[in-house]
């Protein structure tokens, strides 16, 4: 009976989540890749003298006060130009999304993700989340041994590895913690008066500095303005958010799922109101969250694709 038990148990069932887990992923590797190219859009586009608040004329240095801030790229470069240790970061990056050596480059990518949001003056959002996936990203990681993340997982058996568990580990720290950032920001909206009221993407956008812009800004208010569809943005940004939460909880295709509603709802966000860097940081943190299900569902997908061109497609396609 006892070991009918340890077979059937939660011992047996975290041995067969370890040993299936897929140390190499294509799909974690793409998330990767989204949250340091959002985060490099920042370095980019933002002059150092931006990213850290002028005081009496002068720029803010990092806060360097205590020995876990001191470990951040700014305070190591001491008395460096913060421009070029931006642009060091920023290097660093570009290697990250590129995907070499993802079981060593996580590391650099944990770096740079802290160094922003421990020494940037305006950190946002997304420097947060960051800074917390790429941490878990460094376990989830550790049992990739492939040159680059966008190759095929290799042929060989990795499961004997003392790497594996703490892959497994990390991976299912990425999707605890994104599932709680989604699920927090939705439980959060509830006792908010306009969310609670159905008008708060009316509101937003109108804001004065924080409200629609660009080239949709006045669809957006005048689509805000009607009744309707100001009630269905707000509750179904707050339904969203939920089912992104609880579907990363889950298996399979509901990974694929929430992966697929996070990208439409950070997109319109961004068409909307802007804040692309924090929009493709979480997109890119579900991704790594979702990437087990998007592995397993890829080729299923792929599989109930047509191989072949129907006859007057092909027939336009010959030269």
């Amino acid at each position: 009976m006892f070991a009918e038990r340890l077979t059937t148990g939660p011992a047996a069932w975290l041995e067969r989540s370890v040993l299936r887990f897929p140390a190499e992923s294509r799909a974690l590797g793409a998330g990767r890749s989204v949250i340091a190219l959002a985060q490099a859009s920042v370095l980019v586009f933002t002059p150092a003298s931006h990213l850290f608040v002028p005081v009496g004329g002068t720029e803010t240095g990092a806060d360097c006060s205590t020995a876990v801030q001191a470990a951040s790229l700014y305070c190591v470069a001491g008395s460096a130009d913060r421009q070029l240790v931006s642009l060091l970061v920023l290097a660093l990056l570009l290697v990250v999304a590129s995907g070499i050596l993802p079981r060593f480059t996580t590391v650099l990518h944990f770096w740079a993700s802290f160094s922003l949001g421990q020494s940037v003056s305006l950190p946002d959002g997304g420097d947060a989340v960051a800074q917390v996936v790429t941490f878990f990203l460094v376990l989830a990681c550790a049992n990739d041994r492939r040159t680059w993340h966008w190759q095929r997982p290799g042929g060989e058996d990795r499961t004997g590895s003392p790497w594996q568990g703490l892959a497994w580990a990390g991976w299912w720290g990425v999707r605890l913690q994104v599932a709680y950032v989604y699920l927090n920001s939705a439980l959060a909206k509830l006792p908010v008066g306009p969310w609670s009221e159905g008008s708060a993407t009316y509101y937003v956008a109108r804001m004065e500095n924080f409200g629609a812009a660009g080239l949709f800004a006045d669809l957006f208010r005048w689509a805000t303005g009607i009744t309707l569809v100001a009630l269905l943005t707000t509750w179904g940004t707050v339904l969203a958010e939920s089912v992104i939460a609880l579907f990363l909880l889950r298996r399979g295709s509901r990974q694929v799922v929430a992966a697929v509603i996070s990208g439409a709802l950070h997109v319109l966000i961004i068409v909307q109101i802007g804040i692309v860097s924090f929009g493709f940081i979480m997109i890119g943190a579900v991704l790594c969250a979702a990437s087990r299900g998007i592995d397993a569902y890829a080729p299923r997908l792929r599989g109930r694709l047509p191989r072949r061109l129907p006859p007057a497609l092909a027939a336009r396609s010959r030269p």
